[in-house]
């Protein structure tokens, strides 16, 4: 079949058929699963996309040391930031999640200051937002730590922050006419910044009143708990908060046991019930992971272990299909680049320091960015087994109308058989991810197809899968014989 001998193509170019007799022999499974894609099962109906954290530190860090052993200093040029804008306009990114510290801008006295250079920064990535129509979820990091403080405010329940952030809201929004800015969080993992349940849900019901005071509430969204491994706090926030917040979100960094067991479908479908189940509006209420990535030796707020590992790669692409199979609207990792905060190494690519090196997971996290666009209708896909598993999107009209598929396969060599009754045969693009070689790529080190292939869905089309690897295959963009759809 076209799709084996495609995935056999890659094998060869993967240089493992040596190890492996031939080809042929193997991505042969023993057995091969039907998956039937019925668009009325829906699990998502318009979905919001994969984005990133990308926090406004770029133009902020100042000079740096190169290394320990390089005694020169680099400072970022135009040309660097224009090398991220062409990274995040070739992965189409949806939506990204964005800092904003009250201490950049006011000293809690009632003066605020617009010009500084934080400020300056923030702007600069606001404006690539506004014209790349990425939406911001900007979250306000809190006023309690030590490094957060502000004089004239006292703590989250104080009036005077949530009047400081109606202040900068109405500024962004209807003065600075950023209306990139969707979604609002306030406080980042209040469980660790706070603490005290009470006085952040205080504080959220003050900010509640000042958006409808400044009548901001028909322009933005107001998400919580933006919990991570407190899973109370989620709970509450649907008992207690349903009114006031617009929708849910929660962080979540998985072991690689609970993402390779398949455990994080479990947790994430636990949470978006218990939020179904207790606020009676929250149908309509996007849910949000603001924060994705995973745990390991070694793990810390700026250091993610794995972040060099081609096998991290692999662990995302499994986390994403698993959250949004469980119902999730939108996933963000964390993060976007080693440039969103210093010294921190959890991005898609390096920071100056680095040389802007792209690292292995940029490969399978732009694919989700680039080919499940929002508005994406997500069809149900139980998990297959305890090794394969399908995120299945029908695209938008504005993108083609078609289908996007990312096929997870943990174990070794297998395949499956995707079925759309009623489809007829198109042309998709096919991209592979094996971890032990580099995939395909072009000139900018973006991800590049092993090919384009005719597939039959309505039949039923065979789709072998490299172990431990991942395979997308993609009607976005692909000319069909029915008109090229928008690149």
């Amino acid at each position: 079949m076209v799709t084996r001998s495609a995935i056999n193509l890659t094998l060869g170019l993967l240089m493992v058929t040596a190890s492996m007799a031939t080809a042929e022999e193997s991505v042969k499974p023993e057995s091969i699963q039907m998956v039937v894609i019925r668009e009325e099962e829906s699990v998502v109906a318009s979905f919001l996309g994969f984005g990133a954290e990308w926090d406004p530190k770029f133009w902020t860090m100042g000079t740096f040391k190169l290394d320990e052993d390089f005694k020169g200093e680099v400072t970022v040029t135009e040309a660097d930031w224009d090398l991220v804008v062409k990274r995040i306009r070739w992965m189409r990114l949806p939506f990204v999640r964005m800092m904003i510290c009250i201490r950049w801008l006011s000293g809690g006295d009632g003066k605020f200051d617009w010009t500084n250079k934080h400020m300056q920064s923030l702007y600069r990535h606001l404006d690539v937002c506004q014209k790349e129509k990425i939406g911001v979820i900007l979250t306000d990091w809190g006023c309690e730590p030590a490094w957060l403080k502000v004089p004239g405010i006292a703590d989250v329940a104080d009036p005077k922050y949530a009047e400081t952030i109606g202040t900068y809201l109405d500024y962004l929004i209807n003065t600075k006419g950023y209306t990139c800015i969707q979604y609002f969080v306030m406080v980042n993992e209040p469980e660790n910044e706070v603490r005290d349940w009470n006085r952040w849900k205080k504080g959220v019901q003050n900010v509640t009143r000042v958006l409808g005071e400044r009548k901001l509430q028909e322009k933005i969204c107001f998400l919580g708990s933006d919990e991570s491994g407190a899973d109370v706090w989620h709970r509450n926030a649907a008992d207690q908060l349903s009114r006031e917040l617009g929708g849910y979100d929660i962080h979540r960094y998985a072991s690689v046991e609970e993402v390779r067991s398949g455990g994080l479908y479990r947790h994430f479908k636990a949470m978006w019930d218990y939020a179904l189940e207790k606020d009676a509006s929250a149908k309509s209420k996007p849910m949000i992971v603001g924060e994705a990535g995973l745990s390991a030796p070694g793990f810390s707020a700026g250091n993610n272990a794995l972040h060099m590992d081609p096998a991290y790669a692999t662990h995302m692409a499994d986390y994403a299909v698993q959250a949004v199979n469980a119902g999730s609207w939108g996933v963000l990792a964390w993060m976007l680049d080693d440039s969103s905060h210093a010294g921190f190494n959890w991005g898609m690519w390096k920071n100056k320091a680095g040389g802007f090196e792209l690292k292995p997971w940029f490969y399978t996290w732009s694919l989700l960015s680039r080919l499940f666009p929002p508005g994406s209708h997500i069809v149900r896909v139980e998990q297959l087994n305890e090794d394969l598993r399908v995120l299945a999107a029908r695209l938008p009209k504005e993108s083609g109308g078609g289908w996007s598929f990312c096929i997870v396969n943990r174990g070794m060599v297998g395949a499956i058989t995707l079925k759309v009754p009623g489809s007829p045969a198109v042309k998709f693009d096919c991209y592979v991810f094996q971890g032990k070689e580099k995939p395909r790529v072009d000139a900018d080190g973006f991800p590049a197809p092993v090919e384009s292939v005719s597939l039959d869905l309505g039949k039923g089309a065979e789709v072998a899968v490299p172990g431990d690897g991942v395979v997308f295959l993609t009607g976005f963009g692909v000319d069909d014989g029915r008109g090229p759809g928008a690149r």
